[in-house]
């Protein structure tokens, strides 16, 4: 009857409870304090009812009046083997004691406290009770420091079972609990829900949902038909349903101004049913606002690099191609009657467009390097070769000034190297130009040295000294900016527009190199270029590209067709065509073209790629495509104002057979034309020397100079005077020298000598200057050196009373 009452009065007063707490949560913003404190208290009685419960199932008796709160029970045998464990799950290193086989409460107390806890259980069997200070073997990394006590009056000694209660002053579990749950509700920009089959939140964690004025508390218990709206639940849906059915998945939604992330995934038994899922929603606004601001400005550069590249295309070809009319006609002019006024002012016409042929060439190559379209090639070259192109160029560049160019060579050096030639010669000369240019006086001097060398690659230091102006200290920092240039003491010999140093940087960097300069005020300058290279052991086979003389007629009677649709171009190329006697049509258009192109057989097209209505690439897919027209495969060349790789090779793609760059010499075209239609050069290019009359002695000939004059006796004298000044000077550095001894000088003069003295069919003087260079720079045989330089010096000096006769 007492129980009865009591459990009416329990009931009644639960009810009551239940009803407060109703209240205290439909106001439960005035109330959340309350709230938490009312949870807290619960739960405290919740841990009471467990322990008692857990003591009632094991028949423990202990009747205990002091307020003791145990925070872990042992209940264990006389061998101290444990029967039951009751506490934290996490708090021992290892296995928990519920989940060791067959544990011993010996295994959880440190080993050197074996014999106190010995001693404390022979106690408490005769006194029934003895608390001990012991230190468990835990895995927190917490205080490890507990209060043990045994418990007789709570144990079973006839069933023989025994209790320790335990005290851990720094660990309670429902504290950790606690944690996860703050740590749960605050994810920041996250929610987490863990959902049941039925589609109800039974765990709803996260901040993220206030956002939306939703919390946890309100989604806990209801299923997301309850929570959310239609248009909602349209979208989310089908990730808690693949969700639920097994299925991972992810994704994007919307959900009123925000984007979410989901990641669904599905919770599984250990038979593998699914019995609930889990889903992560991310706000990811932000971020995507962030990925379409990088879209955005990533298409925005690509336009930005298209439309750098068409202005790159279209202003080479808007400039080259006046440029190769001026070009053109300034060559075809020079071969007419003209006043020594009018020689000066076309020199000036023509060494003004080279500068802003220079110019153009430049700036279009530092675009290129700047949106990084400057491809790097990799191939076998002859690095003496190279040399001897750089020797044979330089050479007469610096005999105009009257200085001397040396280059030293080391005997170490590879014949043959992998990397690329071209890229090698553009800084090289680069360097090479500025110092001859920045030189008034002195020599220039280019050194190639092994710097570094392994089993298959090399370091080659090139350095290009001078002993020109120089650069000041305060400008040497900047020397490798774009135009950048030295100052005031330097300014009335500059040109230019400071590219050449701040292109070699630029390549220097794109081959995996170094470049440095070293420079005083007034005593020269020396730049060092230090390049990586591979080595090869194979034969580098070069293409031979054979050079033909204008003169030769060796296009006389070829069939070419010119289309262009600018008309300076057109009136240039039949100037020109007709001056090398071929048979030539000039057409305006493409589609002009393609008619010639039907009834006549050409030998060779020359065909301009930007023409209007039909371009040059355009002609020849149409022709290459009439397999059985009679120019289908007639060989061709596109003549192009664009110098970007690229669109190179996309005309040789279309059919072309080669190309030529706007503006070119008159020379350069008559070269490619007969190489194309492999032609063959009298006497392999070299010049035809005239008999002598008595076979000893050479005799001054004009024959060719007068034929290239085209009747130009301006021309012809200037030539004549060039040669007699030329051969004086070089006939006064061999007299100095055969009493100073300075040989190496020697050899370097009459190497730059020897071309124009064949030009004028001296071939007896000019086998002695090859005599001379041999024994000088090559055999080193100084003692045979003073009689050849003796009999040079005497035929020069009657061929030079020749000349001075004409």
């Amino acid at each position: 009857m007492e129980n009865k009452q009591l459990h009416e009065q329990l009931k009644e007063q639960l009810n009551g409870l239940s009803k407060a707490i109703e209240r205290l949560i439909v106001n439960r913003e005035d109330h959340m304090l309350l709230l938490n404190e009312v949870e807290s208290w619960l739960k405290a009685q919740f841990e009471r009812l467990r322990i008692h419960k857990l003591k009632d199932s094991k028949a423990i008796t202990r009747h205990d009046d002091s307020g003791w709160r145990e925070d872990a029970i042992f209940i264990f045998d006389s061998s101290f083997k444990i029967i039951h464990y009751s506490g934290p799950r996490n708090y021992f290193t290892g296995v928990s004691p519920r989940q060791a086989s067959n544990p011993s409460i010996l295994d959880f107390i440190e080993e050197a406290e074996h014999t106190i806890f010995y001693d404390a259980f022979l106690k408490a069997r005769e006194q029934r009770q003895a608390d001990i200070d012991l230190h468990l073997k835990t895995g927190t990394h917490m205080i490890n420091r507990c209060t043990l006590s045994l418990d007789m009056l709570s144990s079973n000694v006839q069933a023989d079972r025994y209790v320790a209660c335990v005290k851990l002053p720094e660990y309670l579990e429902y504290q950790l609990s606690e944690y996860q749950s703050i740590l749960f509700d605050n994810l920041p920009g996250m929610d987490v829900f863990l959902f049941d089959r039925d589609y109800r939140y039974i765990i709803s964690g996260g901040k993220e949902k206030e956002r939306h004025q939703l919390t946890n508390d309100y989604l806990t218990g209801k299923t997301m038909f309850e929570v959310y709206d239609k248009k909602t639940l349209r979208s989310i849906f089908p990730f808690y349903n693949k969700a639920l059915n097994g299925e991972p998945t992810e994704g994007e939604v919307r959900f009123r101004n925000d984007i979410y992330y989901l990641i669904a995934t599905p919770v599984k038994d250990f038979e593998g049913n699914t019995i609930a899922a889990i889903l992560i929603s991310q706000n990811v606004t932000n971020d995507k606002l962030l990925e379409e601001q990088l879209k955005k400005g990533k298409e925005e550069a690509q336009r930005a690099d298209h439309a750098k590249s068409i202005f790159i295309a279209n202003m080479s070809h808007e400039i080259r191609t006046p440029l190769s009319a001026i070009i053109g006609f300034a060559e075809q002019l020079e071969k007419t009657e003209l006043t020594s006024a009018q020689s000066r002012y076309l020199s000036l016409i023509r060494k003004a467009s080279d500068q802003l042929l220079y110019l153009v060439t430049e700036v279009v190559f530092l675009f290129k390097l700047g949106m990084g379209k400057v491809y790097i090639e990799k191939k076998p070259f002859p690095l003496d070769e190279l040399i001897g192109e750089l020797k044979e160029l330089f050479s007469a560049q610096a005999a105009e000034k009257n200085l001397c160019f040396l280059i030293e060579k080391s005997d170490q050096l590879p014949g043959a190297l992998v990397g690329d030639p071209f890229r090698l010669r553009q800084i090289l000369m680069n360097l090479l130009v500025n110092a001859v240019k920045y030189t008034e006086s002195g020599t220039v001097k280019l050194v190639c040295s092994l710097k570094k060398e392994t089993r298959r690659k090399v370091k080659i230091a090139f350095r290009v000294e001078d002993t020109g102006v120089g650069i000041s200290e305060i400008d040497l920092p900047n020397i490798f900016n774009v135009f950048e240039q030295g100052r005031k003491l330097t300014a009335s010999i500059r040109g230019g527009a400071g590219l050449g140093l701040g292109i070699c940087h630029r390549l220097v960097t794109l081959l995996g190199g170094e470049i440095s300069v070293s420079s005083r005020l007034n005593e020269g300058s020396a730049f060092t270029v230090t390049l990586p290279f591979e080595k090869t052991a194979e034969p580098v086979v070069t293409k031979d590209e054979k050079q033909f003389s204008i003169d030769g007629e060796y296009l006389a009677g070829k069939k070419i067709l010119l289309a262009d649709d600018d008309e300076h171009n057109r009136l240039l190329g039949g100037l020109i065509l007709k001056n090398w006697k071929t048979d030539y049509v000039l057409v305006p258009d493409g589609a002009e073209a393609l008619e010639k192109m039907e009834s006549a057989k050409f030998d060779i097209l020359l065909l301009d790629i930007h023409m209007a209505g039909m371009s040059g690439v355009e002609v020849i897919k149409t022709l290459r495509s009439r397999k059985k027209g009679i120019n289908h495969a007639t060989r061709a060349i596109a003549v192009t104002a664009n110098a970007m790789k690229g669109d190179i090779s996309k005309y040789l793609k279309a059919g072309f057979d080669d190309y030529l760059i706007k503006p070119y010499r008159e020379a350069e075209l008559y070269n490619k034309l007969c190489n194309i239609l492999a032609l063959e050069p009298v006497g392999k290019g070299q010049a035809i020397q005239v008999p002598h009359p008595n076979g000893t002695e050479d005799t001054f000939y004009t024959g060719e100079l007068v034929h290239t004059a085209n009747g130009d006796q301006q021309f012809v004298d200037m030539m004549i005077n060039n040669f007699i000044t030329n051969s004086k000077t070089l006939k006064d550095v061999l007299e100095i020298n055969l009493l100073s001894g300075n040989w190496e000088e020697v050899g370097e003069r009459v190497h730059k000598a020897i071309p124009s003295f064949k030009y004028f069919g001296l071939s007896q003087i000019a086998s002695k200057l090859e005599l001379i260079e041999d024994l000088a720079l090559k055999k080193r045989s100084y003692t045979e050196l003073p009689p050849v330089i003796q009999e040079t010096i005497t035929q020069i000096d009657r061929v030079v009373n020749q000349a001075v006769l004409l």
